[in-house]
């Protein structure tokens, strides 16, 4: 009886300590599972973090396409050749340019380089992108002269104007909205010029809808000339909206020397009809040689002033 009850105690005593040996072994394996498992998160952490700054270093090495309408250079003879024409040679001391950097709102940094340089360049800003309000609170803030650049449909339909972009089959009342809705964007902008709108800046009926506007909201217009064929200046004229046209494009080919070039051809304008406009883009190497010319321009006693001077 007793040897039976012994074995009975025992039994219940090894089962005891067998149940705790496995508890014990589970909850260190559990803990060693927990473990690795953190480890690999971390790990996985370590190598997404990585892999974003990569990413993120890449995208930033990535020169961006700035979307415009690019001039063939008998194009470009055409519209000199149409709207200089009418310009008589004027010989005045102190010949004057005015520069707008179209297509701003992509990006911060070119817009704080542009603040930078020794003369005033007006802000020509995209509605819509992702840095549009931090640059034109920059302009504002360094009393820029500022440009709401309005997309308009291009001859190639292939290419995409933006967002807000007026099309050459809207009815006026859409046209109008549209507009309306671009300045809502940008409140407080001193001027309009068309981005794109190569097909729309020839239509007669279109543009008279979007300069009367432009009219009533006492702002002044700049026609692109991204069509040789372009009736926005002459028919602002007409209207009575305070206008002016682009002489030259600085980077059509963005390579230093064709900049160079086209700045020389600014300048030699300016000194014959005693004025000239000139746009460009937001490219390093446009930048670089607004910022290398001063000497240039004072050689040639030319000043470069706000874009509202050259605006009648």
């Amino acid at each position: 009886m007793e040897k039976k009850l012994w074995n009975y105690t025992f039994s219940i005593l090894l089962s005891i300590i067998l149940l705790l040996l496995l508890g014990i072994f589970l909850h260190l394996d559990g803990n060693g599972i927990k473990e690795h498992n953190s480890v690999d998160f971390e790990n996985k952490q370590t190598i997404n973090s990585r892999e974003q700054i990569i990413e993120e270093r890449n995208i930033e090495s990535i020169p961006i396409k700035f979307p415009y309408e690019i001039f063939n250079q008998k194009e470009e003879e055409l519209l000199i050749e149409r709207f200089l024409q009418e310009k008589k040679e004027v010989k005045t001391d102190k010949p004057k340019i005015a520069i707008i950097i179209d297509d701003l709102g992509y990006q911060v940094e070119i817009a704080e380089r542009l603040l930078s340089l020794d003369y005033p360049v007006a802000f020509s800003i995209l509605p819509y992108l992702p840095y549009s309000q931090v640059v034109f609170k920059m302009a504002k803030e360094n009393n820029i002269t500022i440009l709401m650049h309005l997309p308009m449909e291009p001859h190639d339909s292939n290419i995409n104007p933006g967002k807000g972009a007026i099309y050459s089959n809207m009815t006026e009342e859409e046209i109008k909205n549209k507009l309306l809705a671009n300045l809502n964007n940008l409140p407080g902008v001193d001027g309009v010029n068309n981005h794109m709108g190569s097909k729309v800046t020839e239509n007669e009926k279109v543009m008279k809808v979007i300069l009367q506007e432009i009219k009533n909201q006492n702002l002044f217009f700049v026609d692109s000339m991204t069509s040789p064929n372009s009736i926005g200046y002459a028919l602002g004229k007409e209207m009575g909206v305070e206008t002016a046209f682009r002489s030259v494009f600085l980077d059509n080919n963005q390579e230093l020397d064709y900049i160079r070039k086209q700045f020389e051809i600014l300048i030699d304008l300016a000194l014959k009809y005693g004025s000239a406009i000139a746009i460009g883009h937001p490219y390093c190497n446009t930048v670089d040689i607004l910022e290398e010319v001063t000497p240039l321009l004072y050689s040639k006693n030319i000043e470069v002033v706000k874009l509202t001077q050259l605006v009648k």
